[in-house]
């Protein structure tokens, strides 16, 4: 209901102008990939790859550079460290940021590639490697302090929980999924999608990331044909996975028999340029961000979906992707879901890609991005929802 009502108190808000949060400068490293969360006590953390390899992780050294907010992105703090690369082994660089905030906690968990070994060439010999790492709030100063110590969770996935079927695998970056509806112990569940070359697997985690389980049977995946995913909880409790493809993406629904047993199936995977009315653009694949909020259509309440993507030709003209879902109908299946999307709206002119946002404390939405020039600059921009809904 809170989150129902900030909503609407942002119709009378003016909307903000763009900001560069990481600004990539002719002839130095680039910065990379968005990751951005909002606390609870209403910080926006955003964070990028910064990378002086100039490459992809498992080229060289690679960091997590973060900013903060304090007021709802209209200025941020200067730009701090969380991972810093050092070119060597299991510490050469860090990159693809997944992120995180509890909604109970002023608590951040922050998942990411580790190691110096390419998606394509890692081995279950010699893989590439998937790290988690928390931070926490000072009271005193105000200030998010990260662990100075990083969990490798490698071995555990590839070998215990995928049973040696994969031979590398990331999470898809930008926000990992909290649900507002399950809760086994003090947090309340996490999703986080992985990228392997065999498809997705979806994993969950109930002390909020610091073990984690995986959602289905481990045996199948969830996406046969799948690449950079993301996960978001539908408003029944069940598990949405969107993965990147050429052209739309592809939809998949978990649904739970037991959602405190984590007990349930997933459903048939369906390509979205191949249900009526649903997604079909034309850009070149990147990860993008899936996101369902509560809205109100025609008086009545209901939710609405949003998911971004570069609506093309190739990376440019990043764009939200909106359908409303009035009834469990509209999402009953992944078909269902898929089907009829009601509009879109354009956030980028430019070249753009990688995509992700943020529910804020003030009811808006708080949307990060790439965009051109340079390949690229990390740029922040303020939404009211009401601007993205044609309603």
């Amino acid at each position: 209901m809170k989150q129902f009502l900030l909503l609407l108190m942002t119709i009378a808000m003016p909307a903000m102008a763009q900001t560069t949060l990481f600004e990539t400068v002719e002839g130095q490293p680039p910065y990379r990939i968005p990751a951005i969360a909002t606390a609870k006590n209403g910080d926006v953390i955003a964070l990028s790859d910064y990378r002086p390899c100039f490459n992809d992780i498992g080229y060289g050294r690679v960091d997590i550079k973060q900013r903060v907010s304090k007021d709802n992105g209209k200025t941020w703090g200067e730009m701090t460290e969380v991972l810093t690369g050092t070119g060597e082994g299991l510490t050469t660089g860090f990159g693809d940021a997944c992120l995180v905030a509890d909604r109970n906690s002023n608590e951040l968990l922050l998942a990411c590639v580790a190691g110096n070994m390419t998606y394509w060439a890692s081995s279950l010999a010699n893989p590439q490697h998937l790290v988690t790492i928390h931070a926490y709030l000072d009271k005193k100063t105000g200030e998010w302090v990260w662990d100075k110590q990083f969990k490798d969770h490698t071995l555990h996935i590839y070998h215990t929980l995928l049973h040696d079927k994969v031979r590398a695998l990331f999470m898809g970056s930008g926000r990992i999924c909290q649900s507002s509806r399950v809760k086994v112990g003090k947090y309340y569940r996490i999703y986080g999608a992985l990228c392997t070359h065999e498809g997705n697997f979806v994993l969950y985690s109930d002390d909020f990331g610091r073990n984690w389980n995986v959602l289905g049977d481990s045996y199948n995946v969830c996406v046969p044909k799948g690449d950079e995913p993301k996960c978001e909880e539908l408003p029944n409790g069940d598990v949405l996975i969107s993965s990147r493809k050429d052209g739309g993406r592809y939809f998949n629904i978990f649904h739970y028999t037991n959602k405190k047993t984590a007990n349930g199936q997933w459903d048939k995977c369906v390509d979205s340029r191949e249900c009526p009315g649903g997604i079909s653009n034309s850009g070149t694949p990147t990860d993008g961000e899936i996101m369902i909020l509560p809205w109100k259509k025609d008086g009545k309440k209901c939710h609405v979906a949003l998911q971004s993507i570069p609506a093309g030709p190739k990376r440019s003209n990043v764009t939200i992707y909106y359908k409303f879902l009035e009834s469990e109908a509209d999402y009953s299946t992944p078909l269902a879901f898929a089907s009829e999307w009601d509009g879109e709206y354009q956030v980028s002119d430019k070249g753009s890609a990688y995509s992700t946002m943020t529910l804020q404390k003030d009811g808006t939405i708080g949307f990060y991005y790439e965009e051109e020039p340079l390949n690229y600059q990390m740029v922040y921009k303020n939404l009211k929802l009401e601007e993205i809904v044609k309603r």
